[in-house]
């Protein structure tokens, strides 16, 4: 794409996924004739005027598949240039509607698994989509074990397993790599017994080792060591704290982002606070899902999905109380 047409301000498009009872997804092929021809898409279209996003949605999800009274909840806003126009997407979960979909328009329409998406050619930015559509609402952190004591430790981590929470960051600043891989190699395997997922905050070779599910690094790791071939369903997140960081994380394939502090913590007692404002204004439409962390817990997710966020990342907020 040439400078001339990536400073176009970006169309507004609303996307919807709908999802049947039996976890398949929908989606479209692009006509002969239109942008992206043969890529297959989320059923969607442009804003027409500046009717509301739902109305938008609503809309084209009549006019193009013949469904209406759509229910469901937004998951992510972001914008990109990948295509012939930079446009900023609206991207909404649909789990209930009236109707029977078929390709009004004349597209091609099927249901798929998640996992046989991977046998279709989806437009670009699609797997932003996907992102923001398989993470959970809640990030746990660990506060690090070689703080406190260790059986109490393991008991409250016992606990968060068993909490509802499924994705969580092993985080200890205060040991060594070999210290640390020891741990993880305990905490892992009793994570995934109960279908948690684990990052790991150290090198690609450790993650490898200890058989994570992911890495967490400061913006300043990846931009030195760029990202790691991680395999499939493996996750690459990213610490940031500014607009900045966000763009490069994004552009340099961060599959999620952590944005702080919205409020002021423990942990980070020198940092300046955000607020809501400032963190809405910091994650702006960057393309990847952003959590927001920093004094927030599950009784902040509702405003944290209202200023765009995946949801909660949190250490104190989700860490159960000690029992001792």
């Amino acid at each position: 794409m040439d400078s001339a047409q990536s400073a176009k301000p970006p169309i507004d498009i609303a996307v919807g996924i709908l999802v049947d009872a039996r976890h398949r997804l929908l989606i479209a092929q692009r006509r002969p004739g239109t942008p992206g021809a043969g890529f297959w898409e989320f059923p969607g279209g442009k804003r027409e005027g500046d009717e509301p996003m739902a109305d938008c949605l609503a809309r084209e999800l009549a006019e193009e598949i013949g469904v209406r009274d759509c229910q469901g909840e937004t998951i992510i806003r972001f914008a990109h240039a990948k295509g012939e126009r930079p446009v900023r997407l609206h991207v909404s979960r649909i789990d209930a509607w009236q109707g029977e979909p078929e390709g009004l328009e004349g597209q091609e329409l099927t249901w798929v698994s998640r996992e046989e998406l991977r046998d279709y050619t989806l437009l670009p930015a699609t797997d932003v989509i996907l992102n923001a559509l398989d993470l959970p609402d809640r990030y746990a952190i660990t506060p690090a074990r070689s703080a406190a004591e260790p059986d109490a430790w393991q008991a409250q981590f016992d606990v968060l397993l068993g909490s509802g929470i499924t994705l969580l960051r092993l985080r200890d600043q205060g040991i060594d790599d070999a210290a640390y891989q020891a741990l993880a190699s305990e905490v892992i395997p009793a994570a995934h017994a109960q279908g948690v997922r684990v990052l790991v905050d150290r090198s690609f070779e450790l993650c490898r080792a200890v058989g994570a599910d992911g890495l967490h690094w400061s913006v300043a790791r990846l931009l030195q060591k760029g990202r790691p071939n991680l395999g499939p369903g493996q996750l690459l997140a990213v610490s940031a704290h500014t607009d900045r960081d966000l763009a490069m994380a994004a552009d340099r394939g961060a599959d999620f982002a952590v944005l702080s502090p919205v409020a002021a913590t423990a942990t980070h007692p020198g940092a300046v606070p955000l607020g809501w404002d400032g963190w809405a204004a910091a994650r702006g439409d960057h393309a990847l899902p952003v959590y927001a962390l920093g004094g927030l817990g599950s009784d902040d997710l509702d405003v944290a999905a209202r200023h765009n966020a995946q949801g909660v990342a949190a250490i104190r907020g989700f860490w159960p109380a000690s029992r001792v």
